[in-house]
């Protein structure tokens, strides 16, 4: 497809639409998503850096999450 003619048809979409285009065009130019390994890895870190300072889970959310754990298993 021509650049011309895609341009056409985004000319012809409702604004919501073309918003939705540039919002596509613009997750495009952007870092690829970290796969999943790396994602963990990350958020495993952070855990450890900030783990009993402000920056930690709350206290009661947390419980929950244990709690959820034991009862799922």
């Amino acid at each position: 497809m021509e650049q011309q003619e895609l341009i056409e048809k985004i000319k012809r979409l409702p604004q919501d639409r073309i918003d939705d285009v540039a919002a596509f065009v613009d997750s495009l130019s952007r870092e690829p998503s970290p796969d999943r390994e790396t994602l963990h890895q990350a958020l495993n870190d952070y855990a450890i850096q900030h783990a009993g300072t402000s920056a930690d889970l709350d206290p009661d959310l947390g419980a929950a999450a244990i709690h959820q754990l034991i009862q799922s298993d």
